[in-house]
């Protein structure tokens, strides 16, 4: 995995929410001096009871849609001053067409909104951005339609870390990143107390025990700021509270400009069960997002 992008794979379905995310893929194309893809997935749509005759007018309507949005990529290539090529990609999956078409043309970097044009269905369906960060390979850069993207760049950016070697990796992708955009990190680590069910009748941790928690957890940040970042200075962060709702809160736009995270890449029923704290803060993060695989 490149440290920074080398070549860029921004995914468009054409709301708003998608062409912010190209807007950026573009800034950080100028910033990497990376290649920049633009991709849109054009759904289509399996029906077995169609006959040959159905099928053949809903060809003919999917290739009148294509020459439209093709003109739509076209019209979007042209709006950066760096070389874009647009694509048109055909596919059942939007999120396997996304992740399959960045590996084949080798990118190193996946940028897209979040919950461009699917509204309710995500309630029920999990949003393709979602979907996308749970199966890519590479890192996944989102942002949601109400995201603030400060016009200056990104400067500060924030990295939750929980001593695996998942979210040692972000750290290091992080810093890449700053030593680029010229930003400065903030290392947080999240101390989440045992909460139980009232049925046990058990408190909380006590006081005392947070507090010896907390400050052995702020030693061995130091230490792995040190060690990870190789000398670089940065802020180091511990708190106490639910992991992904203390990052979510802390990612206010008024503090940070970008998120790095580590994601477990859970999937299938594993990821229904257990679910993910990074896709958990990729749904309510308030600034762009890069979610890093675990290799």
């Amino acid at each position: 995995m490149n440290a920074t992008p080398r070549s860029i794979l921004a995914a468009t379905d054409f709301s708003e929410t998608a062409e912010r995310a190209v807007t950026l893929a573009g800034a950080l194309a100028r910033h990497f001096k990376a290649d920049l893809h633009l991709l849109h997935v054009a759904v289509l749509v399996e029906d077995s009871t169609l006959d040959e005759g159905g099928r053949s007018q809903l060809e003919l309507l999917l290739a009148t849609g294509e020459d439209a949005r093709r003109e739509l990529l076209e019209k979007s290539s042209g709006n950066h001053d760096i070389s874009v090529t647009p694509l048109l990609v055909r596919g059942i999956s939007p999120d396997e067409v996304i992740v399959e078409t960045a590996s084949d043309l080798g990118c190193d970097l996946i940028v897209m909104g979040t919950h461009g044009r699917r509204g309710l269905s995500h309630l029920f369906l999990g949003s393709v951005a979602e979907r996308v960060v749970r199966t890519s390979s590479m890192p996944v850069l989102a942002l949601r339609a109400d995201a603030v993207v400060e016009p200056g760049g990104i400067t500060r950016i924030l990295v939750p870390y929980d001593f695996s070697d998942a979210s040692a990796e972000a750290v290091r992708q992080a810093a890449a990143w700053a030593n680029t955009l010229d930003a400065e990190i903030t290392l947080l680590h999240v101390v989440e107390p045992v909460v139980y069910p009232e049925f046990y009748s058990v408190d909380v941790l006590p006081d005392n025990l947070i507090m010896r928690l907390t400050t052995r957890s702020e030693e061995a940040l130091d230490k792995a700021a040190a060690e990870l970042l190789d000398g670089r200075g940065c802020t180091t962060l511990v708190e106490v509270g639910r992991a992904a709702d203390t990052i979510v809160n802390l990612a206010d736009p008024e503090q940070f400009d970008f998120v790095v995270m580590a994601t477990r890449g859970l999937s299938g029923l594993e990821h229904v069960l257990l679910g993910s704290v990074a896709e958990a803060v990729l749904r309510r993060c308030r600034v762009p997002m890069l979610t890093i695989p675990s290799q």
